[in-house]
Order: structure tokens, then C-alpha cells, then sequence
């Protein structure tokens, strides 16, 4: 690896990565900051393997934008065997996401004439918002918010376009009411297509959502693909931002990169806004880690609002430290031993011990699909999935880790 004195870690361990993940971090950096472009070349420098280098790109949401940063370098400046084969997986991407931001919009017209005013949120509408061009962010499902009332005609409308339930109990999961299931996912195959159909962007696992009445009454209008549609506004953005990374434990760079951006342009006075929103959503610790998180990776100021929440919580300060290089290591993310690390992750950044229980009784005890599926009980008995799930939790882990 090439120890470059060009590239320069900003958080612990950074330096232990693998070149090609450091190459789409100096990627993210430069696109934040040109004058990072120094750093930039010097990564691309060390990455000795065109095809590794790609796929990390890919895995780090980051394809777009380092075709665009490497298109963009003289011609000694990256190899033409990197320049073609990014141009390449980048046409394909850019296709494949115009496709769906194309039948995005188609949807949202029947949804219309059905009387659903539904909100699109990350995919297409996070690219376009953040970065100003729907190729640069990937995605794997569209994201729809709509109205708890709703849901079942929105499910209908996708099941007479061609939708297929992703699991056989989502209609299930609809009667279960408001208890913090918050979504379904639907396919369709022949379009190649997912979407996942939300009624609130859930906090916790538990009865802590945003709204999608307020979040859309507050929302902002954004053009795609020449069309307006509905999106969080600024402050909701943000939020749902900070809420997404926890729930992945910040591992992948796009989605440091995506924050990056909300923070650089949030005014200052803005702050005492989105905290406030942040507390009465439960979701302080959560908003002022990631921020804090960002602000540190990319060598941002921190807004003095969230520097001093992390400076009386003493918690959120232990776990920022603990927010290390092995974030962005997919292949420990994707070990037993990683997955149980997100899942305390999600647990510790709960703004109270109280909520932290709360929501580790629920996951713990609430049965769900995976109950569901392994043991069919007829209606009077379905009181004993709250004595399996325990069971089931327990032997799932111990086949991981033993």
C-alpha cells in the first residue's frame, strides 16, 4: 500500500483500510472539497487492481462519483483500463437508475388518481436532492411515505400493476395497527422493480415514528426529472439521514458523503431547529453522533449546538469513539460478530436507558414474519409466539457464532 503522506487519516484506523476503500473516502473528500484532489490522485496511486477498486466503489455507493472525480483527471492522472471500465459499470448504473426514477414518477401519477399523495424519499429523490443528478447515489428499492389510512390502497393499486407481496404476511403485518412495524415491501418482477411502502419512518423499534402528515405538510418541493414532487424538508432530511446511517452503523461511505453535504449547508442558526425536532423525535443522540461522526471524517466544523449535546452526554461521546475504520469494513459488517455490533449499536444510541429496553424487549419478545413462517399456530394459541421468539432468537445466534 502506498503510505502517501497526500493522504491523511482523520479518524482512528483509517490508514489500516484497504486502498480501495480509502481511494472512495479520498473520493467522497474531494468531492466535498477540491482541494483535497492531491489526496485523491494518491489513493487512486495505490490501488493496484481495477476490478477490486469497482466493486469497492459499488459497495460504497460511490460509482457515480468517482467516475465523475476520475473522468474528470488529466489523462496521466488515472490508467484508461480504470477510466473505460468505470465509464462502462456507470452507463449501466445511470440506466438503470433513470429506469426507475422514470417509473418512480409513473407510480406517484396512479397514486394520484387513486387519492394518495405519496412522498418519495431516499432513492431517485436523495441523488437529485443532494447532489443535483440521480446517477450518483445507487439504490436498491424505491422508497414510498404515505398515510397509516392509506396503505391498503396503495397496496391494491400495486397488486393491479403487477405487484406481488415480498412476504406472504404483509397483510398481517397491516392489521397489527400502529406498533412500529412502519413498512411493507412489494416486487415487480417483470420491471425489475421493489418498492417499500412506508406509513411512518420508525425511530425505534417500538411506538417512536416521524409522521408522514407532518413530514409532508413541512415538506419542500424538488424537480425530477423535470416533475415536482414532495420531500422532507431540510431539517426532516437530516434526521432521516442521521436515523438511516444508525441503523447500518455509518458503513458506507455515500452515506457519510450524503450528511456531509446536509451539514456543510445548513445554516448555523438552523441547528437549534433540527435539535429540537431531533429531542421531540427521541433521536438526539442518534442525530448529533452522526453529525459529530461526519463532521470528524471529513474535516468539518462542528456545529456548536451538536458539540455541546456530545459534550453532556457523555454516552454519545464513548460511542463516537467507538465509530473507528471497521465501519466501512463490509467484510466484518457482514460476520456474525459485526451484525450483533450494529445491533448493540442500535440499542446504545437510544437517547435513555429506559428507551434502549424498551426497544430490546420488543425485538427480543414482538413476534414477527420469521415467527410466523417457522411455526404456524391457529389464532387462539398465536399468545405462545411471544414464549418461541426467545427460543428462536437464542438458536439463530448460537448457529452464528458456534
Amino acid at each position: 500500500m502506498n503510505d502517501s503522506p497526500a493522504i491523511r487519516p482523520t479518524w482512528g484506523g483509517e490508514a489500516a483500510l484497504s486502498p480501495e476503500i480509502r481511494a472512495c473516502l479520498a473520493c467522497a473528500r474531494t468531492v466535498m472539497d477540491p482541494t483535497h484532489l492531491d489526496e485523491f490522485r494518491a489513493a487512486l496511486a495505490a490501488c493496484a487492481d481495477v476490478e477490486r477498486l469497482c466493486a469497492a466503489a459499488v459497495g460504497q455507493g460511490m460509482l457515480g462519483h468517482l467516475h465523475r472525480q476520475v473522468a474528470g483527471l488529466q489523462p496521466d492522472g488515472a490508467g484508461a483500463v480504470l477510466k473505460n471500465r468505470l465509464a462502462e459499470l456507470h452507463r449501466l448504473s445511470a440506466e438503470r437508475n433513470l429506469r426507475q426514477t422514470a417509473y418512480l414518477l409513473r407510480l406517484l401519477d396512479c397514486l394520484r388518481a387513486a387519492g394518495v399523495e405519496a412522498m418519495p424519499f431516499k432513492g431517485p429523490t436523495w441523488a437529485e436532492r443532494l447532489y443535483g443528478d440521480i446517477t450518483l447515489r445507487s439504490w436498491v428499492d424505491l422508497d414510498l411515505l404515505v398515510p397509516r389510512e392509506q396503505v391498503a390502497t396503495v397496496r391494491r393499486v400495486l397488486l393491479e400493476g403487477g405487484f406481488t407481496d415480498n412476504c406472504p404476511f404483509n397483510e398481517r403485518v397491516l392489521r397489527q395497527g400502529r406498533r412500529g412495524w412502519g413498512e411493507i415491501a412489494m416486487n415487480n418482477v417483470g420491471h425489475d422493480i421493489q418498492v417499500d411502502l412506508h406509513w411512518e419512518i420508525r425511530v425505534g423499534f417500538s411506538r417512536r415514528f416521524l409522521e408522514p402528515d407532518r413530514l409532508v405538510a413541512r415538506g419542500s418541493r424538488l424537480l425530477l426529472l423535470g416533475r415536482e414532487v414532495v420531500t422532507p424538508c431540510a431539517a426532516d432530511l437530516l434526521i432521516m439521514s442521521c436515523l438511516h446511517g444508525t441503523r447500518h452503523r455509518w458503513d458506507r461511505v455515500e452515506e457519510l458523503l450524503g450528511v456531509a453535504v446536509q451539514v456543510r449547508d445548513v445554516p448555523p442558526d438552523h441547528w437549534v431547529g433540527i435539535l429540537t425536532a431531533a429531542q421531540a423525535a427521541g433521536c438526539t443522540r442518534r442525530v448529533v453522533i452522526g453529525v459529530s461522526h461526519v463532521c470528524r471524517v471529513f474535516g468539518l466544523p462542528i456545529p456548536a449546538g451538536v458539540r455541546e449535546v456530545v459534550g453532556r452526554d457523555r454516552l454519545a461521546g464513548a460511542l463516537l469513539r467507538l465509530l473507528g475504520s471497521d465501519t466501512v469494513d463490509h467484510q466484518f459488517a457482514k460476520e456474525s460478530r459485526g451484525q450483533l455490533v450494529k445491533l448493540g449499536w442500535v440499542f446504545a444510541t437510544e437517547d435513555s436507558m429506559a428507551a434502549a429496553v424498551w426497544h430490546g424487549a420488543v425485538r427480543f419478545f414482538r413476534p414477527g414474519p420469521g415467527d410466523w413462517g417457522s411455526l404456524a399456530l391457529p389464532g387462539w394459541a398465536r399468545w405462545l409466539y411471544y414464549l418461541t421468539r426467545p427460543l428462536r432468537l437464542a438458536l439463530k445466534w448460537f448457529r452464528r457464532l458456534f
